[in-house]
């Protein structure tokens, strides 16, 4: 009979205790990506949460935190993880997390903040009504043309503003139609290029500045705020200011902004989520628009453009601008530093290229891998340079995290019979997740931080230092690499790639020699990671997105080379694949050089590939 009543007891405590969880409110908080200015707005929620008494502090509120990091599947995870929760409410910050909170349920309250007017985003319907379970505070995207127009204020003579913006995202579609229509009435011409990775964003930026724009705009969109410091570098060299709407970007080198504070938008919706938890019955609060906006300005950057303002600016804080401020030269001639900047790029990706044509041609195997190793090799850069670690240490570093990325591939491939691409996109998913752990965040930037490339600047400047030290290097991987195809071990590696049952007849391990090659294929890559990281100053945890296909491309370029004039020794084909990167790169930028229309330029851009690429096929089948 005791026993029975220790049961009794225990059911009741844990039925006590689920009774109190029920009972405590509990808040899923969905961050899109990761970012310092956005991230201001949680703050402000929390805090006016706090304020009225819901906090983890005081055990009056449970709060379940996800970012995903700007990764899609991850946010429709997070979300479907709090609909499980049975969470009281959703906090979506900014527009992403609201859309995809908004798709997954209809049921739970959903609380948006750092986003637009619902109808910017097709969420209202005809008659003008936003989805029943949605509330919080928005903006009408006004705060953006006001910028633009504050920056004809300050620079009356300017002429050309350049932008660029991500087709693929709805808030920056959205802003570039307002900056679009702004630039109109202020009498600016808008000269605006697509991007939609961070790796990218330089040759497109420096597209830009060889067309002669006055002013850039850095518009809120999530490729501007991960590689905002590859843009002001840029913008540094051509002596271009740069102008935004968002206070984060003016604390990293923008001139000034007329922007919301994020801090009291969030604060302004976390008022309205405190009042439905202390009347959930009242029903949800009305949308409202924020009210906190403010204009503000970089004080050394306004001195370094000898561009004053008046009273009604707000000074950011002098000491977070100071670092940002590097030690850049100008580069000269505008058009020479654009094609300059598209021959440094593909000598970067030549690596990851040598390193695609070792798994792809060597061993006829596709390796997804390349996608989370050259981001390995970026990520691991960026933390070590930031932490001050010698250049050599680094380099063994990224080349061994590099090799064992593609041992772990090969292994999988080899040992538990895998299919290799099933392998290498198990490994490159959990090498995202390794590289997020690593970096701590989504972005590190890497402004006035020493690296390899600059060794030489004091003699050569800003500009033909990197050069000399990227074509030295990938020079001396081609001869090491070729050198060592061209040995026993070498001829094995080929052969395996050629005629696997063969060879493993003649007593060569094969598996063994697949695990070798994708660890060196993957180094390489790591490498190119290595290398792009320092050219382009930040490490991104999307960078490697689609980083595969830029290697393949080099590679069948570089094999279009050899075949039109007949090399097929080894080392010939590994330096054409080096000119096959390059070429890719130069192909783009000549795309973005003709003045094709945004919405055509990758279009354009592949058809010159793919005319590079069949130009020998054609001129096979007229011979015959």
């Amino acid at each position: 009979m005791r026993n029975y009543s220790i049961y009794i007891l225990c059911l009741l405590g844990l039925w006590a205790c689920s009774s109190q969880k029920k009972e405590t409110p509990s808040i899923g908080f969905l961050d899109a990506f990761e970012d310092a200015t956005i991230a201001q707005a949680r703050v402000g929620f929390m805090d006016a949460l706090r304020e009225r008494g819901w906090s983890e502090e005081d055990n009056t509120l449970r709060v379940l935190y996800r970012n995903a990091q700007g990764d899609i599947p991850t946010l429709l995870q997070s979300t479907d993880y709090f609909i499980s929760e049975q969470v009281t409410l959703i906090a979506a910050c900014p527009t992403g997390a609201m859309i995809t909170a908004l798709q997954r349920t209809s049921e739970i309250p959903v609380c948006m903040m750092v986003g637009p007017d619902p109808a910017l985003v097709n969420l209202r319907d005809k008659q003008g009504n936003a989805p029943k379970n949605l509330f919080g505070t928005y903006d009408d995207l006004a705060y953006i043309a006001t910028s633009v127009g504050m920056l004809r204020e300050l620079l009356p003579n300017a002429q050309k503003l350049g932008v660029i913006y991500n087709q693929g995202e709805p808030q920056s579609q959205n802003a570039y139609q307002v900056i679009s229509q702004k630039a109109k009435e202020v009498g600016l011409d808008l000269v605006a290029k697509p991007v939609s990775n961070s790796s990218d964003t330089q040759l497109v930026v420096e597209s830009l500045l060889n067309e002669g724009i006055d002013a850039f705009f850095a518009m809120p969109d999530n490729v501007v705020f991960s590689s905002f410091e590859v843009i002001f570098k840029s913008c540094q060299q051509a002596n271009v200011p740069i102008f935004t709407s968002e206070e984060g970007l003016v604390e990293r080198g923008s001139l000034a902004a007329y922007g919301a504070d994020m801090y009291m938008w969030g604060y302004q919706a976390g008022e309205q989520a405190a009042a439905y938890l202390e009347n959930p019955e009242k029903g949800l609060p009305a949308l409202s628009q924020t009210k906190f906006h403010k204009k503000i300005y970089n004080p050394e950057i306004a001195k370094q453009f000898k561009v004053e303002v008046d009273s009604t600016f707000e000074e950011i804080g002098k000491s977070k601008v100071k670092a940002k401020i590097g030690k850049q030269k100008a580069s000269g001639n505008s058009f020479n530093s654009f094609y300059l900047s598209a021959l440094m790029l593909g000598l970067g990706y030549a690596a990851m290229g040598l390193g695609i044509f070792i798994s792809m041609r060597i061993f006829d195997i596709p390796d997804i891998t390349t996608d989370g190793s050259y981001t390995l090799g970026g990520a691991l850069t960026a933390i070590l340079l930031l932490q001050g670690v010698a250049m050599p240490l680094i380099l063994v570093a990224v080349i061994a995290a590099g090799v064992l990325a593609g041992v772990a591939t090969g292994l999988i491939h080899t040992k538990l019979r895998i299919n290799a691409l099933l392998a290498g996109i198990l490994v490159m998913t959990a090498l995202y997740s390794i590289n997020l752990e690593m970096m701590g965040k989504s972005n590190l930037p890497l402004i006035d931080t020493a690296n390899l490339l600059y060794v030489f600047e004091h003699s050569l400047g800003a500009v033909f230092s990197p050069l000399l030290v990227l074509s030295g290097l990938i020079l001396f991987i081609c001869v090491a690499l070729g050198y060592l195809l061209r040995t026993d071990f070498g001829l094995a590696m080929r052969a395996t790639g050629n005629s696997e049952t063969m060879v493993r007849a003649n007593g060569v391990n094969t598996d063994r020699m697949k695990v070798i090659g994708l660890g060196l294929a993957n180094a390489l890559t790591a490498l190119s990671g290595f290398l792009i990281v320092q050219y382009q100053g930040f490490a991104d945890i999307n960078m490697g997105i689609g980083i595969v296909i830029i290697g393949l491309g080099s590679v069948m370029i570089g094999e279009t080379f050899n075949n039109l004039l007949g090399f097929q020794h080894i080392q010939y084909r590994l330096l054409g694949v080096v000119l096959g990167t390059i070429a890719f790169r130069l192909i783009l930028a000549l795309s973005l050089a003709l003045g094709v229309p945004p919405n055509l330029l990758k279009l354009v851009t592949a058809v010159l590939v793919l005319l590079v690429v069949a130009l020998p096929q054609i001129n096979g089948k007229r011979n015959l």
